[in-house]
Order: C-alpha cells, then sequence, then structure tokens
C-alpha cells in the first residue's frame, strides 16, 4: 500500500554552500509546480487548494501543503505530481502523438478515462495501491498542459548556473515519505520540449460562415465564422479564388463554404492551444439559404 502523504518538498540543491536562490526564479518555478499540481488534481477529477509553508536552508527548500476532501485523495495527487515532475519522458522532444490527439482533454474523454481509472472509491477514506497511482500517471501524462509546463520548470533551471540538482519528496506532516526523487543538472536537457509548436490540424468538411471574402488581388486574408470563433483565414484554392476575382460568385450574409483547410497552432505562455494561421487547401462546396453548390 502506498504511504498517505499532505506535503510535497521541492528541493533546490547548489554548487556552493549558499542557502539563497534567486527571486524571480523562484517565483517562475514555482509558478510551474503549482500549475503542475493544478492540472493532475483537475485531471484525476479531485479538488485541491495549496498552502505554502516556510522555506528551508539546506540549498533551499520549498515545501507546499495539500489540502482536499480527505487523505486518500491528497495521497493520490502527491504521489502522482511527485511522478510526473521527476520521472524522464519517454519521448522528451516534442509532444507524443497520445498527447497531441488528446489536446484539450475535452469533458467526455476526460469522464470515459475516469470511468475507466475507477476512482469511486476515494469519497471514502480506503487505501492505494501502486496500480492506481501507474493507472493515475498513465491517464494525467495524457495532459498536454503537464509535458508543457514540466519543460518549463526545467528549462528556467537550466539556465541558472549556480544549479546542481533538485529533489522532489513526499511528507506526512513533517514526517518523508518513501525515497526522494533526485533529478541531477545534466538531466534537465531531457525534460525540455525543443518548441511549442504543435503538428499541423488538417481539417476535412469543416463548415466557415464567410463574414467577409478577399474579392482584391494578392494575399489578402479572408473573414469567417468557424467553431464558435472569428478566423481569418487564406484561401489557397486557386480554382475557387479565380471564380471570386473573376465576379463569379455571389456572397450574401448567408454564404457559407464547406472545405479543407489547415491549421497552424502553439502553446502561448498560458498554456493554451492558439491557431496562429488557417489555410483553406480545398473548397469543397459552398451554401446559401440551405442550397448546397458543389465544386
Amino acid at each position: 500500500m502506498i504511504e498517505k502523504s499532505n506535503r510535497l518538498q521541492f528541493h533546490y540543491f547548489f554548487k556552493d554552500e549558499s542557502h539563497s536562490i534567486d527571486s524571480i526564479l523562484r517565483n517562475e518555478c514555482e509558478k510551474e509546480i503549482l500549475y503542475i499540481f493544478k492540472e493532475v488534481s483537475e485531471t484525476l477529477g479531485l479538488k485541491l487548494n495549496i498552502e505554502s509553508l516556510p522555506t528551508e536552508e539546506g540549498g533551499f527548500k520549498e515545501t507546499w501543503k495539500l489540502l482536499g476532501k480527505n487523505s486518500v485523495q491528497i495521497t493520490l495527487i502527491a504521489s502522482v505530481a511527485a511522478i510526473v515532475i521527476s520521472r524522464f519522458p519517454v519521448e522528451n522532444k516534442e509532444l507524443t502523438k497520445l498527447q497531441i490527439e488528446n489536446l484539450k482533454l475535452d469533458n467526455e474523454l476526460k469522464k470515459k478515462e475516469l470511468e475507466k481509472l475507477n476512482l469511486d472509491f476515494l469519497q471514502t477514506d480506503e487505501e492505494l495501491n501502486q496500480k492506481i497511482i501507474i493507472n493515475s500517471v498513465e491517464l494525467v501524462n495524457k495532459n498536454y498542459k503537464i509535458s508543457w509546463r514540466k519543460s518549463n520548470l526545467y528549462k528556467k533551471l537550466n539556465t541558472y548556473n549556480k544549479i546542481d540538482s533538485v529533489e522532489i519528496l513526499r511528507y506526512e506532516d513533517k514526517k518523508p515519505i518513501g525515497n526522494p526523487r533526485k533529478i541531477p543538472k545534466q538531466s534537465f536537457l531531457k525534460f525540455i520540449l525543443k518548441t511549442d509548436e504543435l503538428p499541423k490540424l488538417e481539417l476535412d468538411n469543416s463548415i466557415i460562415d464567410v463574414i467577409s471574402p478577399a474579392i482584391k488581388r494578392g494575399n489578402f486574408r479572408w473573414k469567417g465564422f468557424y467553431n464558435n470563433e472569428i478566423i481569418s483565414f487564406l484561401m489557397d484554392d486557386l480554382q475557387f479564388k479565380t471564380q471570386v476575382l473573376n465576379g463569379d460568385t455571389h456572397f450574401s450574409n448567408k454564404y457559407s463554404l464547406e472545405v479543407e483547410m489547415t491549421q497552424n497552432r502553439k502553446i502561448n505562455q498560458d498554456g493554451d492551444i492558439k491557431t496562429t494561421s488557417t489555410i483553406v487547401n480545398k473548397v469543397i462546396a459552398s451554401i446559401e439559404n440551405g442550397n448546397r453548390i458543389e465544386y
């Protein structure tokens, strides 16, 4: 069985004998760690509050007290977070295919995954076993934000010259639980993603409600309404573009296009996925007042 824990300590080891740390770096690292705690708890469908405890010397030790519904939920979050923060990624240079397929980890997918995990027993104060921890880590690792936050954490740490290693350890109040998980500085690069760019998203049979077409020659962008958002896009279907430029297409306020398109995306500084550009590769059909014309 897994020993109970309600605290996590992040220990900075330095190359010298000092017990101080750059304030900006410390706050930036704490931000990434707290977001990892948040993403772990939300992915597992558990509520979490966090309190910061006084710092300690010995290098520099940062400790957080985790608060939740009961001790077994807190132990699960603490155990999973400690593993996630310290375990070397299997595929470490970019987001894995599994994470890309589950980028938003939407509510329906999350519900199904949690049903498989069967965490109902967490409503009581029963004990955890190793299998529950392993399965929870697998679910949490599907959340791209955790890999991204972890990459940010070790990217910041890697730039700090005086640091030698970091270590994460669980506690039950003041009693250390299990073995500390130590990461030497030479291993920090294993955690860092090489890019915040995501693979291109290829979309077929997508419907764009046209707001304003580009009816002048040149690389002008169209505007439309797609997926409950206003988007700008380039029209790369030369046949349809020529038809528009020749004045052979009539537009109204109820004009839509069914298209094949490509979207380039990246992760912004808040960890959210943002579309950076949209290109319509082919117009399949136009739709106006319910009338569909194929091309």
